[in-house]
Order: C-alpha cells, then structure tokens, then sequence
C-alpha cells in the first residue's frame, strides 16, 4: 500500500519571504519523515515587487508533489485555494499604523456618535425621559439631568458588554461581533481576490 500524504491548505496566508514553499501554505502530514521533509520545501511561487499577491490551487500543489513522488497518494483537506499576500517591511508602517488607528477611532467615535442621537431623535427619547421622571419623580424637567446621566451610563456600559471589549479580561472567549464581522470580510475578500484570479487566468493550477 503506497503511502498517503496529506495536505491542509490554509485560505490565506502573509509570506515571510520572497519565495513561498508548501510548508507556508499548508500543513503537511505523511508517515514518511522523509518525504514530508521534502515536500514542505517544496517551492511553489516566488514574489519580485514589494506588495503582490497570488492564488495558488491545491490542484497545482497535488501535481507537484505526484511529479516528485509519483507513488504517494496525496489527499487534500480544508480549501481549495489559498491567497498568498506578500509585504515587504517599511519603516514607515509605524507610523502609518499609527495614523491609521487615530483615524479609525475617530470615525468609529463621531459615527457612533451621530448615529446614536439620530436614534434618539427619531424616538423622542427626550420626551420619554421627561415622562419617566415625571411618573417617578413627579417632576419632569428639574430632574431630568439625573435621568440623562444614567441613560448614559446605562448605554456605555451596554456597548461595551455586548462588544465584550474596554477591558483587559474579557468576559467570555466567545468571538465579539465585531470580530465576526471582520472574519466574514477577510473571507469575502479572499473569495473576490480567487474569483478575479481564475476570470484572469492568474491563478497557479494544476495543467
């Protein structure tokens, strides 16, 4: 019986360096030390400008690995593709990290901002609070700062258990929202990055 190899190929992947090997896009696991050794060194596509990327099938990894070794059986696991993304390291990127983050937080903070009085406006939340405090109160505007700020509170304290963010330990290791999201567009992505490959015929297959 001809032994197996198997391929877990990853759907993206940042290379280190210029020329990218099997062992950077997949994990390879095979009962001859040997042969895997071999294959993980295997080269698959290297890189000459400074910000590329390439798609790589799994098809075209089967078919180098059988034209090295034609009497193993490779099986293949996980995804068919794989987004390979290079960058070469800028002393800059500090600095435009930085920026970038500054922008973010305020886009985040003024959006968030925005979108929260609109809300507010659009269900007259200060007449609620005005009949809130009138019902427990008896008295609606001279207390009404009271209710403000604790309306307030009541919201940053929300935002920040349903986003599960703002402190060091979090309060459980269940994924937050926005991570979800950000993992759905770095998958969206990484299809729409395939998909214009193989319409342009960029990406690297098997013949």
């Amino acid at each position: 019986m001809a032994d197996c190899v198997y391929l877990k190929l990853s759907e993206s992947c940042l290379a280190e360096k210029k020329k990218v090997r099997i062992k950077d896009v997949a994990t390879v696991v095979s009962g001859n030390p040997d042969a895997k050794y071999d294959i993980e060194k295997m080269e698959l596509a290297s890189f000459t400008g400074t910000k590329e990327q390439k798609v790589i099938s799994v098809m075209y990894i089967i078919e180098l690995i059988q034209q090295k070794y034609p009497e193993l059986q490779v099986e293949a696991l996980g995804a068919t593709d794989v987004v390979v993304y290079y960058r070469t390291y800028d002393t800059s990127d500090n600095v435009k990290q930085i920026l970038k983050f500054i922008m973010i937080c305020l886009i985040a903070f003024f959006g968030a901002g925005f979108s929260i009085m609109s809300y507010n406006s659009d269900v007259n939340m200060v007449g609620q609070l005005d009949v809130m405090e009138n019902i427990f109160v008896g008295k609606a505007r001279e207390a009404y700062p009271v209710a403000g700020i604790a309306y307030s509170l009541g919201l940053f304290i929300g935002i920040i258990i349903f986003f599960n963010h703002g402190v060091k330990k979090k309060f459980t290791d269940d994924p937050t929202p926005l991570q979800v999201q950000m993992r759905q567009y770095e998958q969206d992505v990484n299809q729409t990055v395939i998909t214009d490959a193989e319409r342009k015929k960029e990406c690297k297959d098997a013949d």
